[in-house]
């Protein structure tokens, strides 16, 4: 596995919030009118989910018992994919917000959507998805930030670039305009005006924890880890349920070699979060270098149990059953897998065809006799 710097690098993305308030933008939304007990098993849900990660599973269960009431409730099946998604538990995150998708195109259910594409590798459809939902919402500054953030994890940093600038005339300071903008900046090696741009965002949103995790990138990418370790620390601390911070702090232990420390902040994450994939996918890495092979094989295969169609877990196993294990027929698998869920564009694909590639010329022949 990569260290997980490269994965959270500047999403831009915060996880959306309970929909308790929610007013649709389309005013012929299908839960304009729903039954009283419907109503009241939704706000009961909304309750659990407001009350934390140890109450997402009722939360679901109830959002689920609204839904059997009335099946248009789209914003029930909205909130177990945000539930799912604050879970990382990817692939049921995107299943309920398709469902979601399919009564009313919410601006809400787009965004989350989209994001969950991104977190998948699925950065094309996210860019496509964005695009449709702001031919419908063309105001909607959420969604343009998401579409910019998007744009950038598909390398259309140009196009990402101007859309974070246009936000930015219309809404000066926005702050993931800011961090995608300095994102791009980073990416493109100019670490004084990624700096100079997350400082003047800072300045107005001062703490934002998005704006100090990218400037902490910042300072990661000119060496200077213990500065880079501060950010991230003061990011987690600004908002003690943004595990962004703990994840990036955890990819730095991993990248100077420290899996133990590591390991502790993931396990922080997975406390706050239980069942965070990219918290076990770190956890797996973690224990594979402390030499446990086993143990990486179990906690990959836990996120696999978790979303069967999470891209990551799938590579990362492929490459342990290849290099480590010598399990050719587990890692084709894997590999098969892998571009399967990713539909043969994700970051890996690359990686994943030559592995293919590999095992197929140390395959023994058929039919080979004389």
């Amino acid at each position: 596995m990569k260290p997980a710097r490269a994965l959270l690098l500047a999403c831009g993305l915060a996880s959306l919030g309970a929909c308790k308030t929610r007013t649709p933008a389309n005013a012929t939304a299908p839960t304009t009118a729903v039954s009283a007990s419907a109503r009241q098993t939704f706000e009961a849900a909304v309750a659990k989910m407001e009350a934390g990660a140890a109450e997402y599973d009722d939360a679901i269960a109830k959002f689920k018992a609204a839904i059997a009431a009335e099946p248009k409730l789209w914003e029930a099946w909205l909130d177990i994919g945000v539930i799912e998604l604050r879970r990382a538990r990817l692939g049921e995150a995107a299943r309920a917000l398709e469902k979601s998708l399919e009564i009313y195109a919410s601006p809400e259910v787009l965004d989350a959507l989209g994001e969950v594409y991104v977190r998948q590798g699925k950065v094309k459809r996210a860019v496509s998805l964005y695009e449709q939902a702001l031919r419908k919402h063309p105001g909607d500054v959420r969604l343009r930030n998401a579409l910019a953030a998007a744009l950038r994890r598909a390398g259309r940093l140009d196009e990402a670039e101007a859309e974070c600038r246009a936000i930015l005339g219309e809404h000066a300071f926005d702050p993931a305009a800011y961090a995608t903008l300095g994102a791009i900046k980073i990416d493109r090696g100019q670490l004084d005006l990624a700096e100079l741009l997350l400082n003047k965002g800072l300045a107005r949103h001062p703490d934002h924890p998005l704006l100090l995790t990218n400037l902490g990138l910042v300072a990661l990418r000119r060496g200077d880890d213990q500065t880079a370790f501060a950010l991230f620390d003061k990011a987690s601390a600004r908002d003690p349920g943004y595990v962004v911070g703990r994840l990036n702090k955890a990819a730095l232990f991993l990248g100077a070699g420290d899996h133990k420390r590591a390991k502790s902040e993931l396990d922080a994450v997975l406390q706050i979060e239980p069942g965070n994939t990219d918290a076990l996918l770190g956890l797996g890495t973690c224990t594979r270098l402390a030499g446990d092979i086993a143990g990486a094989r179990q906690a990959w295969q836990r996120v696999i149990e978790i979303d069967a169609d999470h891209p990551a877990a799938h590579f990362n196993l492929a490459v342990l059953e290849m290099d480590f294990a010598e399990q050719p027929a587990a890692a084709r698998k894997h590999l098969e897998r892998y571009l399967q869920v990713t539909g043969g564009d994700g970051p890996e694909a690359a990686a994943a065809k030559e592995r293919l590639a590999l095992l197929d010329s140390m395959a023994p022949k058929k039919g080979g006799g004389g």
